[in-house]
């Protein structure tokens, strides 16, 4: 009797820490290919990287939608300046320029994120 009684209040004291694990690291979905660098997410909590080749003067179309927690946003060539990095980003929309031919990289980190974000490449009149 007293075994079970000990059981008992083991699980009763356990049962609330169930829930208590850390959050999801990435749950949604993400594409990239040549034409750009897409995600939805229900949580984002690291880091999501792409690498695009740009000629220069090509344009990207940044689309950023979110309804929960931060993202930070940084594109451009490794080892070099970056092209634009943004902390704590807001719904926005804009376009980048690329200065040079090259690759670029895009990475987007999230904290407790919800939400999506879209890189895509502007097409221009014969492409």
């Amino acid at each position: 009797m007293k075994r079970t009684l000990a059981l008992l209040c083991l699980a009763a004291l356990l049962l609330p820490l169930t829930g208590c694990g850390s959050p999801a690291a990435f749950d949604g979905s993400r594409t990239s290919d040549e034409t750009g660098f897409y995600m939805e997410y229900a949580a984002l909590n690291r880091q999501e990287t792409a690498d695009l080749t740009l000629a220069a003067g090509e344009q990207l179309r940044v689309f950023l939608a979110h309804s929960a927690g931060d993202i930070d946003l940084t594109v451009g060539r490794p080892g070099k300046e970056p092209l634009y990095t943004g902390k704590a980003q807001a719904n926005a929309e804009f376009v980048l320029t690329a200065p040079e031919d090259g690759v670029y990289r895009i990475a987007v980190t999230g904290r407790h994120a919800k939400g999506r974000v879209s890189f895509e490449r502007v097409r221009t009149g014969g492409q």
